[in-house]
């Protein structure tokens, strides 16, 4: 059984949430990234970060921006809150 809090739990919770995809690139970009060092990373196509980062801008939980030909994304306050509060140790249910 998984504890609250533990690695695993916490990327089983986000990729329940967001899908396992969308989660990875979430958890890459707790520190800054281009779309094609994202595509490099998690090993998808361009247009598939592409795609991924578009959805989680549009949720808030990152944000982007243009450098001349690069697209630099990284995670907002929201986006950190929401990894953050995964690996949070819930309290106690109480009737």
């Amino acid at each position: 059984m998984l504890e609250p809090g533990s690695d695993d739990s916490v990327q089983d919770g986000l990729a329940t949430l967001l899908g396992r995809t969308r989660a990875a690139v979430l958890q890459l970009l707790v520190r800054q990234r281009t779309t094609t060092e994202v595509a490099e990373e998690l090993d998808i196509s361009k247009s598939s970060a592409s795609e991924h980062t578009k959805a989680l801008r549009a949720a808030r939980l990152i944000s982007t921006y243009r450098d001349g030909k690069l697209v630099w994304h990284a995670c907002t306050a929201l986006g950190y809150d929401l990894l953050a509060g995964l690996s949070a140790t819930p309290p106690p249910f109480l009737p």
